[in-house]
């Protein structure tokens, strides 16, 4: 990116698309399967949906969902909403009934799309969800294409009776994506994203990144900030292609980053790490990737160093939802410690500090101490959907966010992550957070995933136990503990080793802590 571009901070994606459709027509703006679609065409096809939904009366205070993976009719379902000022929300099609109501009934959106590469099964339960929540959207069951999906918007706009929903709660948050967090802590919360939140996260990010006119592969769910914020966004401001893949598979994965000479790559050390034990992870797969990027959790320092010795940029971040994604990123260069052992220095520096327990600023020179990472800025959301409550605990008196997360400064001026405090447990007094011992764990040349979670303990109150992700017979849980014993203090040792655990995820791909401990509780 040049130095004059940098300095011309997009107003929204939507300026971004017609900057490209104008300067760079004929250019790939998006690929799925065998439909490749140009910026000029991608743009007329925008405006055409657009349309459509104006005639509906779609506008602010409208939310729109899309039920599906990531693909062109997702993409263009989004900048139409852009476009008629309505608010854009993503439905998982791996979430089941009770989890659509759930999101469905607190947005209230007045359409869903359904794409075409939906399978009967997820219908089935868009359809039982949309039927236990009081506010009944207009459903479109999209035909396939970009031509299908303008086709079907049209007759749907034509054929309406009845009014549409709309929300004044949208309206006056002015949000342009909804994004719902997780739910690993609770009942799921609609976290309110603006254009401008969009839009500092994208532009730190595209010039991190310099890959102008690039190649993206885009397989992250659409219901998650990081393939709205941190791929699509970052794509159309560095006017790149988006390679869309709709469901996640670690063979299939590395032959699209083959055949679509992938440039940048962004997943979760989850889904490299299943690269790595298929054997595609390598030079011969790899060979046009000049960024390869993880977040969410941390990567094996193992892997990293083999992926340092062919693809020329790695590196991580750290972000949330509620922060639209990036607050910190390892710089270009980083060495395999930093990557391993800390998320990166602050992308604003002034924008993050430390808090610790007992309210009193953590010091940049105070390192190894603990405290919360807090964060401000013009990339932090406004608020939650319908929950004034949550939104008012999430914030300081001042005005910072809490994220819940517990870091500590590095002697380089990075950050550690140590763990959330949702995820610490006590044990005879000690708090212990899970990330430091998965770590440690992780480290081990047989281990692919780890996870410990806190159980209680009739002596120590709480102790570890941990989850480990390995092959039959390569490690003993008496080997891991010695491993664990060498490497952590004594009261850190998980009391408890379970070997050869298929690790229960969200539909994000993080691993789900909550159904780990019920599951553990029952045994």
């Amino acid at each position: 990116m040049s130095d004059q571009a940098a300095s011309l901070r997009p107003r929204s994606a939507l300026d971004c698309l017609r900057e490209h459709a104008a300067s760079s027509p004929t250019r790939e703006a998006a690929v799925e399967d065998s439909e490749r679609v140009s910026y000029e065409s991608l743009l007329a096809g925008v405006q055409c949906v657009a349309t459509a939904w104006a005639r509906l009366g779609a506008g602010s205070g409208a939310v729109v969902a899309y039920f599906g993976p990531p693909g062109i009719q997702y993409l263009v379902s989004l900048l139409a909403a852009f476009e008629v000022g309505a608010t854009w929300m993503g439905l998982n099609p791996r979430y089941r009934a009770r989890e659509l109501s759930y999101v469905i009934g607190n947005a209230k959106p007045s359409i869903v799309l359904a794409a075409a590469t939906v399978d009967d099964a997820a219908r089935v339960e868009l359809a039982s969800a949309i039927s236990a929540v009081d506010v009944k959207p207009r459903i479109a069951q999209l035909t396939p294409g970009l031509t299908g999906m303008i086709e079907q918007v049209d007759l749907m706009s034509r054929q309406a009776g009845q009014s549409m929903a709309f929300s004044a709660e949208i309206r006056d948050c002015r949000a342009a994506v909804l994004v719902y967090t997780s739910g690993s802590t609770g009942r799921p919360k609609g976290a309110c994203l603006t254009h401008d939140n969009l839009m500092e996260n994208a532009w730190w990010l595209a010039k991190r990144i310099d890959d102008c006119g690039g190649r993206f592969l885009v397989n992250l769910p659409v219901n998650h900030v990081g393939c709205i914020a941190d791929t699509t966004m970052v794509v159309l401001v560095l006017g790149g292609t988006q390679v869309f893949m709709r469901q996640f598979d670690s063979v299939a994965a590395a032959e699209l980053v083959k055949a679509e000479q992938i440039t940048t790559i962004g997943q979760i050390p989850t889904q490299f790490q299943m690269m790595h034990a298929a054997g595609v992870l390598n030079r011969d797969y790899f060979s046009t990737v000049k960024h390869l990027a993880w977040g969410g959790a941390a990567m094996p320092e193992t892997l990293i160093r083999e992926l340092k010795t062919f693809v020329p940029d790695l590196f991580n971040s750290y972000g949330l939802t509620e922060s639209t994604g990036t607050v910190t990123i390892t710089a270009p260069g980083a060495s395999v410690e930093q990557l391993a052992e800390s998320v990166g220095l602050p992308v604003v520096e002034d924008a993050i500090r430390l808090m610790g327990s007992d309210g009193a600023l953590v010091e940049r020179d105070a390192v190894d101490a603990e405290g919360e990472i807090q964060v401000v800025g013009a990339h932090v959301f406004e608020r939650y959907l319908n929950d004034p409550d949550a939104t008012s605990t999430s914030f300081t008196a001042d005005g910072w966010l809490c994220t819940g997360d517990v870091a500590c400064w590095r002697s380089d001026g990075s950050l550690k992550l140590v763990g959330r405090r949702t995820e610490m447990f006590k044990s005879g007094g000690y708090n212990i957070y899970p990330r430091e011992i998965e770590a440690v764990l992780e480290s081990h040349p047989a281990v692919e995933m780890a996870a410990v979670i806190g159980v209680p303990d009739p002596l120590w109150g709480e102790s570890g136990a941990a989850y480990v992700k390995t092959e039959p017979g390569a490690v003993t849980a008496d080997e891991l503990s010695t491993w664990c014993r060498e490497r952590l203090a004594g009261y850190k040792v998980p009391k408890c080793f379970v070997l050869n655990s298929d690790l229960p995820l969200l539909p994000i791909g993080k691993i789900d802590r909550s159904r780990l401990k019920a599951s553990h509780m029952q045994q």
